[in-house]
């Protein structure tokens, strides 16, 4: 597992490529069709995919502690699951991970 610092800053790569995704597919009219995003987790070679709904992302972005992992990639040491899923897990970045999301990693 990585330390809480570089964590934070690879969950934010993964995090700025996903919101591309979704402008991406907002712009070709498909705001309420599924897409594939990057497992958000803060696994340093973790390339998982995910599938879910405009809405649904828009729904886990909109708390920034927040962020979507594959089942099985929640750092327990870092973040609690909130919400599970049969294709996600959504989990909350706590203690100084939680600090580093919000000054923006």
């Amino acid at each position: 597992m990585p330390t809480a610092e570089r964590a934070a800053k690879n969950e934010s790569l993964f995090r700025e490529v996903n919101e591309r995704i979704a402008e991406l597919q907002e712009d070709f009219g498909k705001a309420y069709g599924r897409a594939h995003f990057i497992c958000e987790c803060s696994y340093l070679e973790c390339t998982t995919r995910l599938e879910l709904r405009l809405d649904e992302y828009a729904e886990v972005r909109s708390v920034r502690t927040h962020f979507v992992v594959a089942a099985g990639h929640a750092d327990e040491e870092n973040e609690r699951v909130v919400r599970r899923t049969d294709r996600y897990l959504v989990v909350e970045k706590e203690g100084l991970a939680g600090v580093l999301v919000d000054d923006g990693g």
